[in-house]
């Protein structure tokens, strides 16, 4: 019976507790739950970093440890809230005495905070009974750690009459943390300035981006709630929005520059609430003059560079405690993470200063968050982890100019690292000390102008640079491919173009698909049956119809003819239209890379006469019962995949 009620009770906890991702995606095992419930009634658990002073009372009983910017917490617990513990009973079954905030505050060990009020005069007032007040306590550490400049502005504070400082820590009327949204604005006693309470998906509540470590110790005459930061008064720049901040700040002179270039100005100014990442003036310094000149200059690109340092929504950096991955307001992803030297957004450290604007809050970076957008081809290749050999190509030939050139847009379909060590070392070898190839080689992979896939179509050309060759766009069920290549990573668009990572080096054919066959003497026997075709048809594959780009042939071997009976051979040669299907049965109105064919799946092909099986059968790939024995050799009309079989017509497989 007493199993069953802790079942119960526990899959209720879940359920209250669901508004808590912590909670929610975690399951908690049966032995941290017996361990808990050893603790006794009215404990909860209490969540410390190991290594730092950082608690987080957690008022939950049954909440397992986690990871706080990379260190592991340990778990311990205390009396719940409103509980203490009686001797001799388990757990805490005594009801605390309920006090005024001041005393309930300094039991919370807030001692120095209690004294500032004593000391500035407020203590008489909180003690008393009268309307209900809400303190955002700052911890003895909060008040340690404040900067020399901060500690003076706060001390001089406390010699008015009703400390700023003070009464910025208290609002007139109960605020219990179930009352906080995501972004909740409430006025101050200090002269109705506002706090603005934020509460995240991790479960992290911030006030004026302090984090609250402890909530909703209730008294008689209101509530307090433990931060572990003192709270700045904003000021004069409270009433200011955030592009004003900039401006009046002067630490922000080049991203005040260009954000008064672009009607962002007017969103930041009258919208919100925002986030803004702002990087320092050194920040951008340590950008080249040209390369500055080339992100700013360019209105899009000046854009879209702004737009990556704002969040549609306030995000204070104290609130990261582990990996957040937020969409900034020009649609790309940044992520947010922490470890035991600080806060980053993506590798960019964040400064521990945050500045409280009418309408958002800024975060400082040490860094400008350049985005791919406004980053040139070249420097996206060059960035990309699997394109070393592709940019070093590029920089070894004056091709790295035509991938920098910021008045004329290109599309570059880039090889991977992997393809290029595909390629024979003899010819990766002539690729590093030959220019002119290297030059020829990336010239083929370009084309002019910006090619996204979203406007793809099946077989369509495209001219490259250089010679002028064609390239054909293949669009396949659930991926793209350009000739016989797949497209691995699509539409990275920088601000002069655009790169589509692909699977293989490119070449360009030399030769038509006939030209091919006839130079083999391995595919002797098929182009034979070939020639018989076009005795009486002599269009027959001479190439491709006004409907037709180019073909798959699936091309059977002299080795695979001699497996044929005789019988089966003769009777073939001797009619003409048997002849023909069987040579259509091997022919495709299309084009097709082996590489498009993926594992566990069978595909139907129509082959000219009927339709084929093609599948992968214990890492090879199959037509029908032929296997693929080389495949994707491209001509100027097409692709041939060598088969070791030939696709006899279902009417003639009896023979």
């Amino acid at each position: 019976m007493e199993y069953l009620l802790h079942r119960k009770f526990f899959f209720f906890l879940l359920l209250t507790l669901s508004a808590n991702p912590v909670i929610q995606c975690r399951r908690i095992p049966r032995w941290h739950i017996k361990m808990a419930q050893s603790q006794g009634p009215n404990t909860c658990a209490v969540e410390e970093v190991p290594g730092t002073n950082k608690k987080f009372w957690t008022e939950c009983k049954y909440w397992m440890n986690r990871e706080i910017c990379g260190v592991k917490t340990v778990i311990r617990y205390e009396c719940c809230e409103g509980f203490q513990q009686v001797k001799h009973k388990p757990g805490c079954s005594g009801v605390k005495p309920m006090t005024n905030v001041l005393d309930t505050a300094r039991e919370l060990g807030a001692t120095y905070f209690v004294d500032y009020l004593t000391q500035a005069g407020l203590a008489d007032s909180l003690r008393q009974a009268g309307a209900a007040v809400t303190l955002f306590a700052p911890t003895n550490e909060a008040f340690e750690t404040m900067s020399p400049l901060k500690r003076k502005e706060f001390q001089e504070s406390l010699k008015k009459p009703e400390s700023p400082y003070l009464l910025h820590h208290m609002v007139g009327r109960k605020l219990q943390s179930s009352n906080f949204d995501a972004d909740l604005e409430v006025e101050s006693l200090y002269d109705g300035q506002k706090l603005r309470i934020n509460r995240y998906s991790n479960g992290m509540i911030t006030v004026n981006c302090g984090p609250v470590v402890r909530k909703d110790q209730e008294a008689k005459n209101g509530i307090v709630h433990l931060i572990d930061q003192v709270l700045v008064p904003p000021g004069r720049t409270g009433t200011l929005t955030i592009p004003e901040i900039l401006v009046e700040d002067g630490r922000f002179r080049e991203l005040a520059t260009t954000l008064l270039q672009s009607n962002l100005v007017n969103e930041l100014r009258l919208g919100g609430p925002y986030t803004l990442l702002a990087p320092l003036d050194e920040s951008f310094e340590k950008i080249s003059l040209a390369e500055r000149a080339r992100m700013t200059g360019d209105p899009e690109s000046r854009l879209a560079l702004l737009k990556n340092h704002v969040i549609p929504h306030v995000m204070c950096t104290p609130g990261i405690i582990d990996k957040h991955k937020i969409r900034t307001l020009g649609g790309d992803h940044i992520h947010l993470h922490c470890n035991q030297s600080g806060t980053f957004v993506n590798d960019v450290k964040t400064t521990s200063e945050v500045m409280i604007a009418k309408n958002g809050v800024i975060n400082i970076l040490t860094d400008v968050l350049v985005p791919e957008r406004v980053r040139s081809v070249l420097d996206l290749a060059v960035q990309s982890n699997n394109l070393k050999t592709f940019s070093t190509l590029a920089r070894s030939t004056d091709m790295a100019q035509e991938l920098l050139r910021p008045n004329v847009t290109i599309t570059v379909f880039a090889p991977s690292d992997k393809a290029f060590e595909a390629l024979p070392e003899e010819r990766r070898q002539r690729l590093q000390e030959n220019t002119d190839e290297a030059r020829r080689l990336l010239q083929y992979h370009i084309i002019q102008g910006k090619v996204k896939t979203d406007t793809f179509s099946d077989n369509q050309k495209v001219e490259t640079t250089g010679k002028k060759n064609q390239l054909r766009l293949k669009v396949y069920r659930k991926a793209l491919g350009v000739e016989s290549a797949m497209i691995t990573k699509a539409d990275k668009e920088g601000q002069n173009g655009i790169i589509h990572i692909i699977d293989k080096v490119l070449t360009p054919p030399e030769r038509s698909t006939l030209e091919m066959l006839e130079e083999n003497s391995n595919f002797s026997m098929f182009t034979d049956a070939i020639r018989r075709v076009r005795k009486v048809e002599p269009e027959f594959l001479s190439g491709p119809k006004p409907s037709q780009i180019s073909f798959t042939i699936f091309a059977p071997t002299n080795k695979a003819f001699k497996r044929m009976r005789n019988h089966e051979m003769e009777s073939l040669m001797k009619n003409e239209k048997s002849l023909k299907k069987f040579v259509q049965n091997h022919i495709v109105d299309n084009m097709m890379s082996s590489r498009s064919f993926r594992s566990r799946l069978f595909y139907d092909v129509h082959t000219e006469y009927e339709m084929v099986k093609v599948h992968k059968r214990r890492g090879h790939l199959m037509v029908n019962n032929a296997h693929i024995i080389e495949p994707d050799v491209v001509t100027k009309d097409g692709i041939v995949h060598c088969i070791d079989k030939v696709l006899m017509p279902k009417h003639h497989r009896h023979l």
